[in-house]
């Protein structure tokens, strides 16, 4: 459990590099496991998920070996030796998932008990399991999920609905299963990309990446390679509203803007303007920050939607955002049922807004934030929208966070804000 005190009204100012991909890294672990060649990582975050899924490959009985100041690893898994995760580690990360599809080729079978994760709602695993039952793969819930399969086969699958675990775990899967595997409404998320990319230097024959439609002809075997994990896109975003927030000025290395466009798009519905300089991104000081109306003059309603749309995991900074600027707008994620009920603590920094429905909240800006002692949700982007909206906040915020969600997205949020002029204290 972690407390910060974070004293706001700084203008927030310099350079950043961007973390490395959160939901990339975590899906790059587990395919790491689908050849015994040895598998070498670079641009690993040190977040507490990122240990938990290390942790994993080890107890399935993978070695990890850590270099360039534990930057990179290096994963062989030619000693992996159970189909069963542990328990208490898979129970703690979601993402524990993805290892069903290694498993399940390696061994025939896999077990998994029912994995954790942030607290959105009941968020099914139906897409996930359904893709590897059409090629072929059976299931039942015995302890969480018990999957087999003896002659998986390549088909053409339309996926009811482009689930990022249910599209990256098939993908693991098809790439070594015999024929031709087509998913339709397939997830393209930049992570998505990223893992088919590296899957791609493996040796896989993956057409389509970035698209909704992903054609994978399976092969005999990977090799091992040599990969650095993109940038997190969310990370930028909440660099981009920490400078707009605060009226100060970020420059983020690196950015890789094509990954932004639609992101950037939703900023400027509340009049920040972000400037692209080569592969960087800038935000300038004191942004105008004016709700935008639709052409008829009705209040404007952001959706959080898949990729190429705004992210679902970006809904929650929009929020703040929104509440900042003069105005009113209304957002809506239809994804997640329980995703909005951290708005709540909101409300105790004198947020006007108000919870229409649980999926909808309607802003009424300019807000002024003001300190209070709050506690973070079991979320991880709603814990850093709390964090963003302390920084702009009057006076000197309390923020508990009782699961240390912060944690296992950005290990070293302290540091980084500091060094941009942020005001801030963690305490244990």
């Amino acid at each position: 459990m972690s407390y910060y005190k974070i004293k706001g009204g700084t203008p927030l100012n310099g350079e950043v590099i961007p973390i490395p991909n959160k939901n990339s890294i975590l899906k790059l672990i587990p395919a790491a496991l689908l050849t015994d060649e040895p598998v070498t990582i670079h641009n690993v975050p040190n977040s507490t998920d990122v240990r938990l899924m290390l942790k994993l490959v080890r107890q399935l009985g993978g070695k990890v070996t850590f270099m360039n100041d534990r930057k990179s690893i290096k994963i062989v898994a030619s000693g992996v030796n159970t189909f069963e995760m542990d328990p208490d580690l898979s129970q703690k990360a979601k993402a524990s998932v993805m290892f069903m599809a290694p498993l399940l080729l390696r061994f025939g079978k896999a077990h998994m008990p029912i994995p954790g994760g942030c607290k959105l709602g009941t968020r099914p695993l139906d897409a996930f399991m359904d893709n590897m039952v059409m090629l072929g793969a059976k299931y039942k819930r015995e302890k969480g999920y018990y999957i087999e399969a003896e002659n998986l086969r390549g088909k053409k699958i339309w996926s009811w609905f482009p689930s990022v675990t249910g599209t990256e775990n098939l993908v693991m899967l098809a790439v070594l299963t015999p024929g031709v595997t087509e998913i339709y409404n397939a997830a393209a998320e930049p992570h998505t990309q990223d893992l088919c990319n590296m899957l791609v230097a493996m040796g896989a024959k993956i057409e389509g990446i970035g698209s909704n439609r992903l054609i994978i002809e399976g092969v005999d075997k990977l090799k091992g390679t040599e990969w650095t994990v993109i940038p997190d896109h969310l990370d930028i975003g909440a660099y981009i509203a920490a400078a707009a927030l605060t009226g100060g000025e970020i420059t983020m290395k690196d950015a890789i803007p094509e990954h932004m466009q639609y992101m950037i798009q939703a900023f400027q519905k509340v009049g920040v303007q972000v400037d692209t300089k080569g592969n960087d991104l800038f935000v300038g000081k004191n942004q105008k920050l004016v709700c935008e109306t639709t052409v008829r003059g009705d209040i404007y309603e952001i959706f959080a939607m898949p990729w190429p749309g705004l992210p679902i995991d970006f809904m929650q900074i929009m929020i703040v955002m929104a509440l900042k600027a003069k105005g009113s707008m209304i957002m809506h994620n239809s994804f997640q049922e329980y995703g909005m009920f951290w708005i709540e603590e909101l409300v105790k920094l004198k947020a006007k807004v108000v919870m229409a429905d649980p999926n909808r909240v309607l802003t009424f800006g300019p807000t002024n934030f003001k300190s209070a002692k709050i506690f973070a949700p079991n979320i991880i982007q709603a814990t850093m929208a709390l964090f963003l909206a302390s920084l702009s906040a009057e006076g000197e915020t309390v923020l508990e966070d009782r699961s240390d969600s912060l944690l296992r997205r950005y290990p070293d949020l302290v540091g980084v804000y500091s060094s941009l002029g942020a005001k801030i204290e963690r305490a244990l």
